[in-house]
């Protein structure tokens, strides 16, 4: 009985410390030296404020949710679950789902794919080819096999980077923000007050 809980009263200190790093995180690096946040929960965090930065078209919000899709990261589901009720994404209820292969989150907005996942990142992407879905990964040189964001440590920061050309090939965009504070960007976009580089990928119609 003792131990149960001890096991509860540690879970609800983690999902108070949680919901105050949801709180007050903006967008910005995260360290992992404070002890009240590990990283699947900063993960879960920047998941969230991600979606506030990133612009989707009306047809892929059109469903009675805001679908975030966990592909082998049970621990940062978990974190999302806890942090999302009563924490809506583009005016609509958020649902997390937990999902086998990349066909199951077909009709998600967003999919995260965890460090666990063994499979192949190119493949992913491809199942998800033209689908307005924003794809999170967290592998060293996943950007190379087409995910949008990727997620990286740096001295024990959580840090991020994007490939523009990626989220523009699924009908998605990023906004300035959040290309300021990410750790590399690929492909800087033309408009909205960024830098003109030939060639680089321009906004979508949404």
């Amino acid at each position: 009985m003792r131990a149960w809980a001890s096991n509860t009263a540690r879970r609800r200190r983690r999902g108070i410390a949680c919901i105050a790093l949801l709180a007050a995180m903006v967008i910005a690096p995260c360290s992992l030296a404070d002890d009240r946040y590990d990283e699947n929960a900063v993960k879960a965090a920047f998941l969230y404020r991600f979606t506030g930065y990133v612009d989707w078209p009306r047809d892929a919000l059109a469903g009675p949710n805001f679908t975030l899709a966990i592909l082998d990261g049970d621990a940062v589901a978990g974190e999302l679950t806890r942090l999302l009720p009563g924490h809506p994404i583009k005016n609509l209820p958020t649902q997390v789902r937990t999902v086998r292969s990349a066909k199951e989150a077909a009709d998600a907005q967003l999919l995260y794919v965890g460090p666990a996942y063994a499979g192949d990142l190119a493949a992913v992407v491809v199942a998800l080819a033209n689908r307005p879905v924003l794809v999170i990964t967290d592998r060293a040189d996943a950007l190379n096999s087409g995910s949008a964001i990727n997620f990286m440590l740096v001295d024990r920061r959580v840090r991020f980077e994007i490939s523009m050309p990626s989220v523009v090939r699924s009908r998605l965009w990023v906004q300035p923000p959040l290309l300021a504070v990410a750790a590399r960007v690929r492909g800087i976009p033309r408009g909205d007050g960024a830098r003109v580089v030939p060639g680089a990928p321009t906004r979508p119609q949404m």
